[in-house]
């Protein structure tokens, strides 16, 4: 019976212990902002894409000149400055292509033969003369052109410390004007890092004057989710 009672008591005190901490146990105030930050680079490198495309009712004559083409246009990108390991290959296809008469009223039907090359200049200075050297060799179709800055983690590191600072500034604003202090910083969470070029463009057509080309710049964004603490 002793013990049965002295187990009672001892329940009895922790279940008073407990009860006094939750009354006395405050829950915590936070905030959380998004902070984020952006650093512009100079793009160092260029990724074109052209195409040589060739026709004729001859699948095999279609595609013996366009083999000619692109391999002229190969010889000639290299002579411009291109090494063998920085251009490939990334389509090639064939199909058919009919076209009406109106005044025969006969369909006559074409092979076309088109191979894709993908070029990357290291030297973006270069841009523009491996394009025109490119267009003359036989490559009548340009695909794209795109930018790139190289290795941006310098860049994503100053744009992670703004990304901070950006929070902080919010948070001090925020926090300011309700008349209570900002704490220690709970929590910190970061998204993927973007990455964009400033300058990208598109060719329809290219003619045989000089092309000038400017790189421009790429952007790094980096954004931060910032918990803090409040205090009165």
């Amino acid at each position: 019976m002793k013990k049965i009672l002295l187990a009672a008591l001892a329940a009895l005190t922790v279940f008073s212990l407990t009860s006094c901490m939750s009354r006395t146990e405050k829950k915590q105030r936070t905030i959380t902002v998004t902070g984020t930050g952006t650093v512009f680079v100079e793009n160092k490198e260029a990724a074109l894409s052209l195409s040589v495309v060739s026709r004729d009712e001859d699948v095999l004559k279609a595609s013996e000149q366009n083999a000619e083409k692109m391999t002229a246009v190969m010889k000639a990108v290299s002579e411009a400055g291109v090494g063998s390991d920085a251009m490939h290959t990334t389509d090639y296809s064939i199909w058919q292509e009919e076209k009406d008469n109106q005044y025969t009223r006969k369909t006559t039907t074409q092979y076309v033969v088109s191979n894709r090359l993908k070029v990357t200049v290291k030297d973006i200075a270069k841009t523009g003369a491996i394009i025109d050297a490119a267009i003359k060799a036989g490559a009548n179709k340009m695909n794209s052109l795109s930018y790139s800055a190289g290795d941006t983690s310098e860049a994503e590191k100053q744009a992670r410390i703004l990304a901070v600072r950006n929070a902080d500034q919010k948070a001090n604003v925020l926090v300011s004007t309700s008349g209570l202090t900002l704490g220690k910083v709970i929590f910190i969470s970061e998204y993927d890092s973007n990455y964009g070029s400033a300058r990208n463009a598109d060719f329809v057509e290219a003619k045989m004057a000089a092309t000038p080309i400017s790189g421009g710049s790429s952007s790094v964004s980096i954004t931060v989710d910032v918990t803090y603490e409040l205090k009165d």
